[in-house]
C-alpha cells in the first residue's frame, strides 16, 4: 500500500471513530476510555501535534454513522 500522511490520517480517524463507537456501547463513555484510545492513537502513529483533530474528526464520524 502507498503510503501518504493523508491516507495515514484517514486511517486513524476511522479507527479512532471506530473505538470511540465501541466505548460508548454502554453508553458510558468514560474520560479513561478516551485516555486509551489517544494512547492507541499514539501507537499507531498519530503526533501528538495532530491527536485533538484526529479525535475531534472520529468523533463527527462516530456521532453521524
Amino acid at each position: 500500500m502507498f503510503y501518504n500522511k493523508k491516507n495515514n490520517n484517514n486511517f486513524l480517524i476511522n479507527t479512532c471513530a471506530l473505538l470511540i463507537h465501541a466505548a460508548k456501547i454502554d453508553e458510558n463513555f468514560t474520560n479513561k476510555e478516551r485516555k486509551i484510545i489517544r494512547d492507541a492513537l499514539v501507537e499507531m502513529g498519530a503526533s501528538e501535534e495532530n491527536i485533538d483533530e484526529i479525535i475531534k474528526q472520529a468523533e463527527i464520524k462516530e456521532k453521524d454513522s
